[in-house]
């Protein structure tokens, strides 16, 4: 005979069992995110994890090791990652902007019909700077003024759609040797991530040509990098989903405060 706290024993356990499987479905997360290098929110080309991944690898790290979850990353080329995801061999993608494309196979942390400001995995800020006194203008439109070629450090996106404006644009990898030009007037202005051309006038503030750069506001682009996850992940794992993008979110500012000198110290 089954004791009515028995019966009541296992009512409770019928009850919890979903919610046990579910979580349990969560304890291993496939992330892909590109092979190219990002830095410093993503470091190193190829293949290979480094040992200093980049920021924004390291936030979403820490941020599943809180979940109590594993996290398998696989890096590849850009074209083949929603196609991993759809395939079902990746669970989602580290660090991809959103696009109404995109969505239509990604699931992305949402609010109020757009992607969630608070929630992103990285925030690239793409300003001009230029010498002070200098005739170069930014309206939040369009840049005037140039006489020589602008300076670009920045994604293909940035000089993608300074080109569109009719720009003139040379592409420099080093940032340190983009703003030595534009210190000594070889080139009139440069564009560059913030978290990297605040760091050059910062480094060469003792000297008397870095003294006179300056960063004018607003940023020529801003670019939000989410952690989507697949459809079929997310419809299982919808809880995990939401805390691991709010985790993100608690967890971004003082990683990023954390490790932003480490990063760019790394790569001047």
């Amino acid at each position: 005979m089954i004791r009515p706290l028995a019966i009541t024993g296992l009512v409770l356990l019928g009850l919890l069992l979903p919610a046990l499987f579910s979580s349990a479905r969560a304890v291993e997360l496939r992330l892909a995110y590109i092979e190219q290098d990002a830095s410093p929110y993503l470091s190193g080309i190829g293949p290979a994890i480094p040992a200093r991944p980049g920021i924004a690898v390291e936030l979403v790290q820490r941020a599943v090791a809180r979940l109590g979850v594993r996290l398998h990353l696989t890096r590849m080329p850009a074209r083949r990652m929603i196609q991993e995801v759809k395939a079902g061999r990746q669970d989602g993608i580290l660090g991809f902007r959103y696009s109404a494309e995109r969505a239509q196979d990604l699931i992305f942390p949402m609010r109020d019909g757009q992607p969630d400001a608070t929630r992103h995995a990285a925030r690239l800020a793409h300003s001009l700077y230029r010498r002070q006194g200098s005739a170069i203008t930014w309206d939040g439109r369009q840049i005037g003024g140039l006489t020589t070629p602008l300076a670009v450090s920045s994604t293909q996106l940035v000089a993608d759609a300074l080109q569109a404006q009719g720009i003139e644009i040379i592409r420099i990898e080093s940032s340190g040797q983009m703003f030595a030009m534009l210190a000594l007037e070889r080139v009139d202005a440069v564009v560059s991530l913030d978290i990297i051309g605040d760091r050059q006038v910062t480094m060469q503030a003792d000297t008397q040509a870095a003294a006179r750069i300056e960063k004018v506001m607003p940023p020529v682009l801003i670019e939000d990098f989410h952690v989507p996850l697949g459809r079929a992940f997310h419809a299982a794992n919808h809880d995990f989903a939401e805390r691991l993008w709010a985790m993100i979110g608690e967890l971004r500012d003082a990683t990023y405060a954390e490790l932003t000198p480490v990063y760019v110290a790394i790569n001047p």
